[in-house]
Order: C-alpha cells, then structure tokens, then sequence
C-alpha cells in the first residue's frame, strides 16, 4: 500500500520548519508509524461494537448520576438538619413565647393569617399608597383608592 506523503511532509515542515524529502530514511520511519496507527485503530474498531458502547455510555452515566444524586441528598440532609435546629432553638425562646401569646401576638399572628401584615409591611414608604384609619391604601394605576376589608377573627376580639 503506497501512501501519499504530502500531507505528513507537510505537517512536519509547518510543526518544525525542516522540509523532508521523500527519499530521506526518516520518511520510511513515519510512513510505518503512520500505518502501524492505522492498523492499530482498525483492529480497535473491529472489537468495538456499537451496542458496547452504548451500554458502557448509559452505565457511565447512570453511576455519575447517582453519585450525584446522593451527594445532593446527603447535603440537602444537612441543610435541613441545620434548618431544623434553628427553627427549635427560635421556638424554644421564652421571649418569643410570650410575645405570641399576648394580645399582640395574637392580632401579629391574625393579620398575617389574612394576608394584611404583610400589606402594612409594604406600606411603610411608598408614596403611592397611604395610611388611613390604620389601613394601608394602594392607589391605582389611574390615582383612585383600591381599598380592602377585613374581616374581624375570632382571636382579634378575644373569643
């Protein structure tokens, strides 16, 4: 099989600037090399099926997905753990006991239920909404009120 040496001459004058003739002994040496390369990667492609590969691909990835996954798991584990152990110490607070169990825990504790704490919140500041009668009041794209009710709970009366 007669190779066509251009393409290596090329290569190695463009890699190291030394220009090689076709009858120069080190030809002889890379045009072997060059068929040993071949053949070594046929006979490779030959033993490889694509069936091998697939599988070895899917069992690759299905190991590093699962590593994966419990690594997640297992710091997602901790996060919770350490989430967990505040809120416990937070709930284990006498002050904050206290706190929800006076009259104003219990209207805190209503207006959020209803949604309206968190509208008094957002209220402090915005020039666009005010306070009337201790109600926040949203204005509307076009200037007028946008008003809201609340309902009177249980616990905000004392029953």
């Amino acid at each position: 099989m007669v190779m066509d040496t251009r393409r290596l001459r090329a290569t190695i004058f463009e890699h190291s600037g030394i220009a090689v003739e076709d009858g120069d002994p080190i030809m002889a040496v890379l045009v072997a090399s060059a068929h040993q390369t071949e053949e070594i990667g046929a006979r490779l492609l030959r033993r490889m099926s694509p069936v091998r590969v697939v599988v070895a691909v899917a069992i690759t990835g299905f190991v590093f997905a699962t590593a994966g996954s419990l690594v997640t798991w297992r710091v997602e584990q901790r996060l919770f753990a350490v989430e967990r152990a505040d809120w416990m110490r937070q709930q284990s607070d006498p002050r904050r006991e206290a706190l929800l169990r006076s009259g104003q825990g219990v209207a805190a504790l209503a207006l959020a239920e209803s949604g309206v704490a968190e509208l008094l919140a957002k209220c402090n500041g915005r020039r666009s909404w005010r306070v009337e009668d201790g109600y926040c009041i949203p204005a509307t794209p076009d200037g007028k009120p946008d008003g809201f009710r609340v309902r009177v709970s249980p616990r905000m009366d004392g029953t």
